[in-house]
C-alpha cells in the first residue's frame, strides 16, 4: 500500500518510453500501471501524441483520468475531476491554437516553407508510412489542436533561421524522437507544473512527490524538474543526457525500462506497492 500521507504523481512520454518505439505496444507497464492505479498512484501522460489518440491508448490502459497532449499545449481533465470548474471535461490550452500555427507557417518566406514537410502536409497514409501507425491511428495523429509536427529537409543554418522567424510569431520549435515539433508557449514542463500546482491547490496540506520519465529531447526539461526523473534510453542503447544528481537512465529501453525505473523509485522512497 503506498503510504497516504504522500500524493505521488508520474508524468510521462508516451513514443519510446511507456510504449515501444517500434511495436507502440505498452506491454508490461499496462499491468503495471493498473497495479499503480489501484495503489493510488496517478500516472499522466504527457505527450507530443494527439487527444483522440491519448485518449484511446490510456484508455485502455486504465490510465485515462488526466494527460496532457500535443508537448504540454493542452491539458484534459475528465468529468468531474476535483479541481475541473464544473461537471464537463476540462481542456486548458497552455500554448496557441493549431490555426494560429497553420497562419505563422503560411506566411514564412517560400525557401524555409519548402523545407517543412508537416502533418497538414501529409495525408494519412504518409503518416502511416513515416511513423508505423496503422492507418486509423494515422488519422487520429493528424486530429491536431495545439501543434504541428514536422519532417525537416533544410540545413542546420535554415532551421536556426525556421526558429527566429517563429518566435517572433510566440512559436517555438522542439525537437522530438521522429519529428520537430512547432508549438506555442508551451513544453511539457510547464504542463507538469502546471497540473501539480492544480493539486496542490485542491489538496494543500498532501505533500507531492513527482516522477517524470522520458526519452526524447523534448522530455528533457521535463525530466530535470520533476523530483525523480527517468531517461528512457533507445533501442540502440543511444539516450539524452543529464547533470541533474535527481535523474538517472533506466536500464532497459521502452515499457520494460519504465517499469524497472518507477519500481526502483518507489522502492527507494520507503514505499511499497499493493499489487505487482
Amino acid at each position: 500500500m503506498i503510504d497516504p500521507t504522500t500524493r505521488i504523481l508520474i508524468f510521462t512520454d508516451l513514443d519510446g518510453t511507456l510504449l515501444d518505439h517500434h511495436s507502440y505496444s505498452p506491454a508490461p507497464a499496462d499491468r503495471y500501471i493498473r497495479s499503480l492505479d489501484q495503489a493510488g498512484v496517478g500516472v499522466i501522460a504527457v505527450t507530443s501524441k494527439t487527444r483522440a489518440e491519448t485518449e484511446q491508448l490510456m484508455g485502455s490502459i486504465g490510465s485515462d483520468a488526466l494527460f496532457s497532449t500535443e508537448n504540454g499545449s493542452i491539458i484534459h481533465a475528465p468529468r468531474g475531476f476535483p479541481w475541473t470548474a464544473s461537471q464537463e471535461p476540462q481542456h486548458h490550452v497552455m500554448g496557441v491554437s493549431y490555426v494560429a500555427i497553420q497562419d505563422q507557417l503560411a506566411n514564412l518566406p517560400s525557401v524555409i516553407r519548402s523545407r517543412i514537410r508537416g502533418f497538414a502536409d501529409m495525408s494519412a497514409y504518409d503518416i502511416s508510412q513515416e511513423t508505423g501507425l496503422s492507418l486509423a491511428d494515422a488519422r487520429k495523429a493528424k486530429m491536431r489542436e495545439a501543434s504541428e509536427p514536422f519532417l525537416w529537409s533544410g540545413s542546420e543554418a535554415e532551421l536556426f533561421d525556421l526558429g527566429k522567424a517563429v518566435e517572433a510569431a510566440g512559436l517555438t520549435i522542439q525537437r522530438g524522437g521522429r519529428f520537430y515539433h512547432l508549438t506555442g508557449g508551451a513544453d511539457k514542463k510547464l504542463a507538469m507544473q502546471w497540473m501539480r500546482r492544480q493539486f496542490l491547490r485542491h489538496i494543500p496540506d498532501l505533500p507531492i512527490v513527482t516522477i517524470a520519465l522520458g526519452d526524447g529531447p523534448n522530455d528533457l526539461k521535463m525530466i530535470e524538474a520533476a523530483d525523480h526523473g527517468v531517461i528512457i534510453p533507445n533501442a540502440d542503447g543511444s539516450a539524452i543526457a543529464s547533470t541533474r544528481p535527481s535523474v538517472f537512465l533506466a536500464d532497459r529501453p521502452g515499457p520494460e525500462g519504465w517499469v524497472i525505473a518507477v519500481r526502483k523509485i518507489l522502492s527507494g522512497l520507503g514505499l511499497q506497492e499493493r499489487a505487482r
